[in-house]
């Protein structure tokens, strides 16, 4: 213990202006170095914890290591006494979750920042919370949710909310039909172009050699084919045509709801007005 206390009379000097340290680290991008002094601070029990808490995060959030930043922030949130940066702790987690599509996590974080806000703060919250919703397909619930915000007029993007299902999308079992019939002609249709060549060519070659070997009642060669050579190529081939639909739709939603979202207050705005 004695030598504990001989190390910190000797950094007592420097630790005065390590606060000033850590944030001219800051200001000048030096995140990880910034980090370092905040901890210093900590282990050396100056001044607030909460505070060096919250910068440390906040260091690690510009650095990109956000999963980094989440420890410092649930120390904050989850300690026994009132902190006076707590709000700013909750509104940096729900950003962090944003950032990482946990949406669930984030409305965590929202609902606590609810029991804070005044009716304002919560109008913007119950918006923040439906757009967690949209992302998540749950439109129903998100448009419940937009029913109650009175900041703006939310109408418009309920309308716009409900009219995701008539978003043109490719249909899978149409897709493998083509493919069953013709060989590429389901890649055709969901404009996979060289998958589609390769089946035609491949799969196409090796259904015309099945069909030609039953032909001459070489049946076991046929069978052989069939089970090594066609279900490999052909099955794999309806697999990723399938992922390759899925991702596609999900991909055209996805545009339609960022074309939503330029329309409409930001949530990641609002967040930060909370």
């Amino acid at each position: 213990m004695k030598y504990r206390f001989v190390v910190l009379g000797w950094l007592f000097p420097l630790l005065l202006g390590a606060e000033s340290l850590a944030d001219y680290y800051f200001e000048r991008e030096l995140y990880f170095e910034a980090v370092t002094e905040y901890k210093r601070q900590l282990f050396c029990r100056l001044g607030d914890p909460d505070e060096w808490l919250y910068k440390m995060a906040l260091a690690y959030y510009r650095a990109d290591q956000k999963g980094m930043a989440e420890e410092p922030l649930l120390v904050i949130i989850t300690g026994d006494h009132h902190s006076s940066f707590e709000r700013e702790s909750l509104k940096l987690l729900a950003r962090i979750h944003w950032d990482h599509y946990h949406y669930e996590a984030m409305l965590g974080a929202l609902n606590l920042l609810y029991q804070m806000g005044d009716s304002l703060q919560q109008d913007y919250i119950r918006y923040i919370s439906a757009w967690t919703q949209i992302y998540q397909a749950q439109w129903e619930t998100a448009v419940a949710l937009l029913a109650e915000v009175r900041f703006c007029d939310t109408q418009p993007l309920c309308a716009q909310i409900r009219n995701v299902s008539s978003v043109p999308r490719k249909s899978r079992r149409v897709a493998q039909y083509l493919s069953y019939i013709i060989p590429g002609s389901g890649q055709l249709y969901a404009a996979d172009y060289r998958n589609a060549a390769f089946s035609f060519l491949l799969v196409g070659s090796i259904t015309g050699s099945i069909i030609w070997n039953v032909i001459e009642s070489a049946y076991f060669i046929a069978a052989t084919k069939y089970l090594f050579l066609y279900s490999r190529y052909a099955y794999g081939g309806q697999r990723n045509l399938a992922r390759k639909i899925d991702r596609d739709n999900i991909d055209r939603i996805g545009f339609y709801l960022k074309e939503v979202a330029a329309q409409h207050p930001r949530p990641l705005e609002l967040l930060e007005k909370l």
